[in-house]
C-alpha cells in the first residue's frame, strides 16, 4: 500500500470573487453541496474561470465522479496552464484511476510551475513506486526527506521502493521510522504497520511480521491486507496448531460473513444439469506468476462446446501471459476500481454458475467476493488453506494433499481431483547438463525459495545434512535477495550459528530472467524443500532441470505439495516421514554418483510423461468436478 500526500496546496489566490472566497470556506469545512452550488454560479456567469473549474472539479474527485473531475480539471489547465494546484490535483486522480505514469507527468507540470509544492513531490515519489519505476521513487523520496526529514508519506514511499528494489535490510528501518512519525491517532497508521510486517517477512522476521500485522488489526480491524498477510505469515511459522490455525480463518470468516444473503436468490437459474456452463475465474494472477501458469493450462484446454469461460482480472500490469489469458477468455472483466460487492454485483448479473476464487489470500486476489455468494457454486482453488468463509462451497484438492485421514479443518467441503497441480511440459527449457558433483568433487545441496520459507527449524536439518556428506556444499538463491549485503551478511551469521561455515555456503545474486534462472539449477545436485511452506514452482522447475528434491511430508495441504508432486512422478521415495528420515535421504542421494548421474538424464522425461504435465487429462478431470457439483446443485 502506498502512502499520497492529501493536503491542499495553498489556497487560491488572487481571485477577488467574493463568492468563490465563501465556496472555498464552505469546501474546507466539508459543506460541499453549498460549495459546488457557488462554484457552478460562477462559471455561469464567467464560463472560462479556471480556478471555479479547478475547485469544482477536486469537488468532483471528492465525490467520487473522476471522470467529471478530470474533465474539469483538464479544462481549467487549458484556461491557465500555470496552475500548479491544477496539475497536483489531476496527478491525484491520475495514480487513483492506475494511471501512474499519468500522474507522474502532471506531479512534474506541478513542480515545475510551482517547485516548492511539497504535496506534489511526495506524491511523485508515490506514482513512481506504483509505475514500478523505483529508482525514481527513491530519489524523489529522498529529495522529500531533505526538506521534511520526518514526512511519514516520504518514508513509507522511500521503504517500499527499496523494498521493491531489494534493499529489504534498510527498508525496514525507514518504515519503522515511518510508523515513529505519524501521530498516534493517524488514520492510515494501520496501512503503514501492515507495509512493515511485509518487509519483516521478507527478511524472514516472521515474529516481527506477526507483530506488525496484528498491531495493524488491533487499530484498524478492518484493515483488509494486514488480516490476509497475517493469514499468509502464519503458513510460513513451523509449530502451529491445527485448530489454531482453523480458529484464525474461522474468524476471518465470521468477520466477514454477510448478513441477508437471500438463500432462494438463484431459484430461477436453469437447473438443467447438461447445459453449458458459465464459469468464471476471479484472480489477480492472469500474468506471469506460479498460480497463472498452474491455471493455464486448465484455460487453454476447456471444453467451450459446454463450458462458457468468463474472468474476471484484477490485473495492475499486463504481460504477454495476461494476453494469452486474455485469448482464452469469452468474456474478461477487470475489476480494478470495483469494491467487493461491484464485483458480486457483476457476476451475479452475468448469470455465472460457478466462481472459482484463485488463490484468495495471496496479492490482490479477492476471495471476499464469494461472501455475498455471487454464484450458485463457489470454489476455491489454488489457496493452502481454507478460506473460512460460509459462502465458499467447496476447496478444490487432491488425496495427497487432503488423504482421507487428514487432521486439517476448513470450512468448505473437500473435492478431491486425481491430481492438483498441472504445468506446461518443459518443452522449453535449458539442457539440464550433467550433476555439478561430476567436476566439482563434491555435492551441493540448493533451494531457491524464498527465505522466509527457510525458518530455524529447516537451518538446523540443512546443517546436519552438511555435516553427514562431508565437503558438500549449500547453495541458496531466490531472485536478487542476497544482493542487499547487509541482509547478506545477517543469513552468514544465521547460518554460521547453526553451523555452516561460510566456505560451505553460496548465497547467489541477480534478478534473473527465466531462461538464466532455470540454467542456474546445474549447480545444484540436490534440492531440498523447506517446511512448513513447501515449494511448488521451484519443486516443479528443479525436476524440470533434472534436479531431485527431497520434502518433508506434512500435515496440511501447505506442507504436503512437496508429497503429492513426487508421488504423481512416482518417486514418494524422496519423501521422508521425519527429520531423520529427511537427513537420510538427502545423504544416500549425495552417496550415489549413478543415481544422480541417472535422474539427471530421466527426470525431466518422468516428469513430462506424468499426470502433472498431462493438460488434456487434467482439464478433463476439473470439468468432470465442476459438471458433478452442478448435478448436485440441480437436485
Amino acid at each position: 500500500m502506498s502512502h499520497m500526500a492529501r493536503s491542499h496546496p495553498p489556497r487560491p489566490a488572487g481571485n477577488e470573487h467574493q463568492d468563490f472566497k465563501v465556496a472555498i470556506r464552505h469546501h474546507e469545512a466539508g459543506r460541499l453541496a453549498r460549495a459546488e452550488s457557488i462554484y457552478r454560479n460562477i462559471l455561469q456567469d464567467n464560463p472560462q474561470d479556471g480556478k471555479a473549474l479547478r475547485m469544482l472539479g477536486l469537488l468532483a474527485y471528492q465525490t467520487g465522479n473522476r471522470e467529471q473531475a478530470t474533465m474539469l480539471i483538464a479544462k481549467a489547465i487549458g484556461i491557465n496552464g500555470d496552475d500548479a494546484a491544477a496539475y497536483f490535483h489531476l496527478g491525484n486522480i491520475l495514480h487513483d484511476e492506475g494511471r501512474p505514469d499519468e500522474a507522474v507527468a502532471a506531479y512534474r507540470d506541478a513542480l515545475r510551475i510551482k517547485p516548492d509544492l511539497f504535496p506534489a513531490l511526495v506524491n511523485l515519489g508515490n506514482s513512481q513506486l506504483a509505475a514500478d519505476r523505483y529508482e525514481e521513487a527513491i530519489r524523489s523520496s529522498r529529495y522529500a526527506l531533505e526538506q521534511d526529514p520526518n514526512c511519514a508519506q516520504a518514508l513509507s514511499n522511500l521503504g517500499q521502493a527499496l523494498s521493491k528494489c531489494g534493499r529489504l535490510a534498510e527498508a525496514v528501518r525507514v518504515l519503522e521510522r515511518a510508523i515513529d512519525n505519524l501521530p498516534e491517532k493517524a488514520t492510515d497508521k494501520s496501512e503503514h504497520l501492515n507495509n512493515l510486517g511485509l518487509a519483516r517477512q521478507w527478511v524472514g522476521d516472521l515474529e516481527g511480521a506477526n507483530r506488525s500485522f496484528n498491531d495493524a488489526l488491533k487499530r484498524n480491524p478492518d484493515c483488509r491486507l494486514a488480516e490476509r498477510n497475517l493469514l499468509i505469515n502464519v503458513l510460513n511459522q513451523p509449530g502451529q496448531s491445527t485448530e489454531d490455525l482453523f480458529t484464525l480463518h474461522r474468524e476471518y470468516g465470521r468477520r466477514h460473513k454477510k448478513s441477508g444473503i437471500v438463500s432462494t436468490k438463484f431459484d430461477k437459474r436453469s437447473k438443467d444439469p447438461q447445459r453449458k456452463l458459465r464459469v468464471a475465474y476471479l484472480s489477480s494472477d492472469f500474468h506471469a506468476h506460479p498460480v497463472g501458469f498452474n491455471v493455464l493450462p486448465l484455460l487453454s484446454n476447456h471444453d467451450r462446446e459446454n463450458f462458457e469461460v468468463h474472468i474476471y482480472a484484477e490485473i495492475e500490469k499486463s504481460d504477454e501471459i495476461t494476453n494469452e489469458f486474455l485469448r482464452l477468455a469469452d468474456f474478461w472483466t477487470s475489476t480494478r476500481n470495483m469494491g467487493d460487492t461491484e464485483v458480486s454485483e457483476k457476476i451475479e448479473a452475468d448469470e455465472i454458475d460457478i466462481l472459482v476464487c484463485l488463490a484468495g489470500r495471496f496479492n490482490l486476489n479477492r476471495p471476499l467476493v464469494a461472501s455475498y455468494r455471487a454464484a450458485p457454486i463457489q470454489i476455491s482453488y489454488h489457496d493452502c488453506a481454507t478460506s473460512g468463509l460460509d459462502e465458499m462451497d467447496f476447496w478444490l484438492t487432491d488425496g495427497q494433499l487432503h488423504p482421507s485421514d487428514t487432521e486439517e479443518k476448513f470450512s468448505e467441503e473437500l473435492y478431491r481431483l486425481p491430481v492438483f497441480y498441472q504445468y506446461q511440459p518443459p518443452d522449453d527449457f535449458p539442457d539440464p547438463g550433467p550433476p555439478p558433483s561430476v567436476e566439482n568433487g563434491y555435492v551441493t545441496f540448493g533451494c531457491f525459495n524464498k527465505p522466509e520459507k527457510i525458518t530455524d527449524q529447516v537451518i538446523a536439518l540443512w546443517s546436519d545434512i552438511l555435516a553427514a556428506v562431508p565437503d558438500s556444499r549449500l547453495l541458496l538463491k531466490n531472485r536478487n535477495y542476497f544482493g542487499d549485503q547487509e541482509l547478506n551478511a545477517a543469513w552468514r551469521e544465521k547460518l554460521l550459528h547453526f553451523g555452516i561455515l561460510s566456505d560451505r555456503l553460496t548465497l547467489l545474486t541477480g534478478d534473473d530472467n527465466r531462461a538464466d534462472h532455470l540454467s542456474l539449477y546445474r549447480q545444484i545436485d540436490i534440492a531440498l524443500d523447506p517446511f512448513p511452506f513447501n515449494g511448488a514452482t521451484t519443486t516443479f522447475e528443479a525436476l524440470a532441470m533434472g534436479v531431485p528434491v527431497v520434502a518433508l511430508e506434512g500435515r496440511r495441504f501447505v506442507d504436503r505439495v512437496g508429497i503429492t508432486l513426487l508421488s504423481q512422478m512416482g518417486m514418494q521415495d524422496l519423501t521422508a516421514t521425519n527429520f531423520g528420515h529427511y537427513l537420510k535421504i538427502a545423504r544416500n542421494l549425495a552417496h550415489d554418483e549413478n543415481l544422480l548421474r541417472h535422474l539427471r538424464e530421466e527426470l525431466r522425461n518422468r516428469l513430462t510423461a506424468s499426470p502433472l504435465c498431462d493438460n488434456s487429462n487434467y482439464t478433463l478431470s476439473v470439468e468432470n468436478a465442476y459438471r458433478e457439483l452442478w448435478e448436485k446443485w440441480c437436485v
